[in-house]
């Protein structure tokens, strides 16, 4: 699937994989965030070596205004809202400036804690 705009020369089409992949790059860059969560899907590429941003969701409601909905794994000891708030602002934000596409809603899913390792 693919957002599209119309220019005087012709069609702009940005796929979703750029949308998630921008998503991705915006959530690392949130201090507690660990990781990007994964789904069967997900896990299945990357074991195959190939990249894969499936875990994220984005749908386009009939005005084209996007829905994202991101799991993170967040470091132990950080504030789960403020990490989770900080992600939104930063993909609404990323995806803004780069896109154009208006963003609705961006649903973050604490999908696991990683706790510090016990040498």
């Amino acid at each position: 699937m693919e957002e599209n705009a119309k220019t005087d020369l012709g069609e702009i089409k940005i796929h979703r994989n750029v949308i998630s992949s921008i998503a991705v790059e915006a959530t690392k860059q949130i201090p507690g965030v660990v990781d990007i969560g994964t789904n069967f899907r997900s896990l299945f590429m990357k074991f195959m070596g190939i990249k894969d941003n499936a875990s994220i969701a984005i749908d386009f409601d009939k005005d084209g205004a996007a829905t994202i909905t991101v799991p993170i794994v967040v470091k132990h000891g950080y504030n789960i809202p403020e990490v989770a708030s900080k992600v939104q602002d930063s993909i609404k934000v990323s995806i803004e400036s780069a896109t154009n596409i208006d963003i609705k809603n961006i649903n973050v899913i604490i999908q696991d804690i990683e706790k510090d390792k016990i040498n």
